[in-house]
């Protein structure tokens, strides 16, 4: 996988994703579980609406990467995309840019330091098994702070999973609205610049970094078995928003939260709340752990005087 080529907006679509992905939690496959067939088979992932006399704003969670061939989208997610004259996510660079991770402030370290020693004796063995697993050099993860080599490591591992190579073998809500808009030759925007997102990780103590490497250790799928869907999706697709709530889950740290959702919320909410002094409609598509929770998008909406209403 070609990860050091990587662009700079698929990376940080597939973070949060990554450092999910080694959090413990259930998985399911549609043929074994009715209601996870059911949800799959007719979607419908939570859409939320800002609005006032002039400004509409659907707010859609996100799933950053999918299993190929996984249906998620609904009517109402699809009439939502045809009112919408713009669409808003996270980080967005147009097809064909490419930003090598090299530059990229806060991923890679000077002077490498090898990514075994960073954590406990007796995780260096799993932790071996894992790079080994993914088949990324070493040297290359050796180089990177440690927050983005768990990244890495759950990329490959999700991907393994998805029974895929690519991230774009496995293309997420995303991808798909983007091609959507451009097609339609409606302007797709950014909500954030993603370099900061990097450089705050990158600043999170050594020790909180060290614990994404351990939740990055897991044994490799069975080449045998079918691949897993993990529970998120389904609860996702099935539009249970709050189990998309990252705060208290297993294994995500507190000030990752406060970095990783938190901090941006907060951001998102200001940018937001000034976006409705602007008439039209537009579609404001980011990660559903966003969406989700006391410190979701809506609630600091909520606190500001500005109700967040669900239309799905």
């Amino acid at each position: 996988m070609g990860f050091k080529s990587l662009t700079f907006s698929g990376a940080l679509k597939l973070l949060p994703l990554a450092l999910l992905a080694a959090a413990p939690a259930a998985s399911a496959t549609p043929g074994k579980d009715s209601s996870a067939k059911a949800a799959w088979a007719e979607p419908r992932p939570a859409l939320w609406l800002l609005a006032d006399e002039d400004t509409r704003i659907y707010m859609l969670g996100t799933i950053h990467v999918l299993p190929p061939g996984f249906r998620w989208r609904s009517a109402a997610v699809d009439r939502a995309v045809g009112e919408s004259s713009e669409l808003v996510v996270e980080t967005y660079l147009p097809p064909g840019t490419q930003l090598q991770l090299g530059d990229m402030t806060g991923f890679f370290l000077d002077p490498p330091v090898p990514l075994v020693d960073r954590v406990p004796m007796d995780k260096r063995k799993g932790l071996q098994a894992a790079i080994a697993a993914s088949g990324l050099p070493g040297e290359v993860l050796d180089r990177m702070h440690s927050w983005a080599a768990a990244m890495t490591l759950g990329i490959a591992q999700v991907l393994g999973a998805y029974g895929v190579d690519d991230p774009a073998e496995a293309p997420g809500v995303e991808d798909a609205l983007e091609a959507d808009f451009r097609r339609a030759g409606k302007p797709i925007l950014s909500v954030e610049k993603g370099d900061s997102v990097f450089a705050a990780l990158a600043a999170l103590p050594e020790p909180v970094q060290a614990q994404l490497l351990v939740e990055a250790i897991a044994p490799p799928p069975d080449p045998k078995a079918a691949p897993p869907l993990p529970a998120e999706e389904l609860d996702w697709v099935a539009g249970r928003d709050q189990a998309m709530d990252l705060e208290g889950i297993a294994g995500f740290p507190p000030a990752l939260f406060d970095v990783l959702i938190r901090r941006r919320n907060a951001a998102w909410t200001e940018w937001l709340e000034a976006r409705m002094k602007k008439p039209g409609t537009l579609l404001f598509a980011v990660g559903a752990g966003h969406l989700a929770g006391r410190e979701s998008v809506q609630a600091m909406l909520a606190r500001r005087g500005l109700r967040v209403s669900r239309v799905d």
